[in-house]
């Protein structure tokens, strides 16, 4: 009847999914046959059923369990060629991890040695910046953009000549203009790099002041990108607590004073109190010298 086709197509069908099954029916029973059918069964016969149909018919069932078991090997194939070639990826992507952090950290390295009386500033200004950025709930793929950007912000320096770098007096007019191009110059030499493309353009801003009074493109406001505006008043408080050629140091809490001072001038006044909050939680309250 109607209900024992349809109960030992579900007892075949639980016991072994993958079991083909082919029904033999009356005439009148063909309504059933289609909804058997729909609900996992390969063919049915009329009964009477002479031999060569039901051979017919076992044939296509194996041929069909046959395509089956092909197609499953086949998706199993290429589930595993995915898996090593996800796999080989993972491990490019690691080498090339391993390859960008030498490059930037040689780069740092030349950074310190050519200025060493400013040596551990880089570092410390991009682990600061990219720290108060995420306080403020930045994402993981732009803190690592402007970490880089704050730790190579002066790279453009290393094609400034020495005599300017290095020059004890007052600079001349035309030997600031040559000074202020280091910020284009790093821009030039990092965007070249397809990893640092993003952190270029804080390169390139990091010299930028929130009135648009700043250099080389007198950026203002929105202007001038997030991390660059976050660099900003993190990298003037670092100039001012710990002690340079230039300057004796002072308190951070002095510097935090200094920076409120600047607040809507140099410095992004919606960034000025989280960013010192974060200071202050994280550098101390005076640099020994």
């Amino acid at each position: 009847g109607p209900n024992r086709g349809s109960d030992l197509l579900n007892i075949v069908k639980t016991k072994d999914a993958k079991v083909e099954v082919v029904f033999l029916t009356a005439q009148d029973e063909t309504s059933l046959a289609v909804d058997l059918m729909k609900r996992g069964a390969l063919d049915f016969l009329l009964k009477p059923v002479e031999l060569n149909q039901l051979l017919f018919a076992v044939g296509r069932a194996l041929e069909h369990r046959r395509l089956v078991i092909e197609n499953e090997n086949y998706r199993l194939h290429l589930e595993q060629l995915v898996l090593e070639k996800t796999k080989a990826l993972n491990q490019a992507l690691t080498s090339l991890g391993h390859v960008h952090s030498s490059t930037l950290d040689a780069l740092s390295m030349a950074l310190d040695f050519r200025d060493q009386s400013t040596s551990g500033h880089s570092r410390r200004v991009a682990d600061l910046t990219a720290g108060a950025a995420k306080s403020m709930g930045i994402s993981n793929g732009m803190l690592v953009q402007i970490e880089h950007g704050a730790l190579l912000h002066d790279i453009g320096k290393l094609k400034i000549p020495d005599s300017i770098l290095w020059k004890p007096s007052k600079l001349t007019e035309e030997e600031w203009t040559t000074m202020r191009r280091h910020a284009e110059y790093g821009f030039e030499f990092l965007s070249n790099l397809a990893f640092l493309r993003d952190a270029a353009e804080i390169v390139y801003a990091h010299h930028e002041k929130f009135d648009g009074t700043g250099y080389p493109r007198g950026l203002r406001a929105g202007g001038i990108p997030f991390g660059a505006r976050v660099f900003a008043i993190v990298d003037s408080v670092d100039a001012m607590i710990y002690k340079r050629p230039y300057n004796n140091p002072i308190s951070l809490a002095e510097a935090a004073e200094e920076v409120r001072r600047c607040s809507g001038t140099q410095f992004d006044p919606e960034l000025v109190e989280t960013t010192l909050e974060y200071l202050g939680d994280h550098v101390p309250a005076k640099i020994p010298v």
